[in-house]
């Protein structure tokens, strides 16, 4: 996309660094490189018309169909919970509500937060969504 006339002759009457300052500018306005922008002044100020951008996709052929994958071969990604062997050695209380009171009593088990490596405890209940007080990872696990 060449430069509008009156970019590129603001871009001529400037000189030195504060060329160099509004040509980055451009650049960045326009997403056009210095070097285009360079070829563009170039033109500009010898009176020709610039060159047309010639695009790397001018060669690009799209495809008539898009090739299907078949799926049912795909391993199911494995959700589930990394266990603490020994979880008596970690403190498994989170909420000192009586709401909270009630559902640590429901703790069979004790897992690792697969986003943070906190330790949670979680009931037998499954599938089971849980939430890491620590990093506030939501985590699905099935078995």
């Amino acid at each position: 996309m060449p430069l509008p006339h009156d970019v590129l002759s603001k871009l001529s009457s400037l000189s030195g660094y504060d060329q160099m300052l509004e040509m980055d500018t451009i650049s960045r306005e326009h997403s056009i490189s210095l070097a285009e922008i360079e070829i563009e002044l170039a033109a500009f100020n010898s009176g020709s018309q610039p060159a047309a951008n010639t695009g790397h996709m001018d060669d690009f052929v799209p495809a008539p169909y898009k090739e299907e994958v078949d799926l049912s071969a795909a391993q199911p990604v494995v959700n589930s919970p990394t266990y603490i062997e020994r979880p008596d050695q970690y403190r498994m209380k989170y909420d000192p509500s009586e709401k909270g009171m009630d559902s640590q009593s429901q703790v069979r088990h004790a897992i690792i937060c697969p986003a943070c490596s906190c330790p949670l405890g979680i009931p037998d209940v499954r599938p089971i969504k849980v939430t890491c007080p620590q990093c506030m990872h939501e985590a699905i696990f099935y078995d």
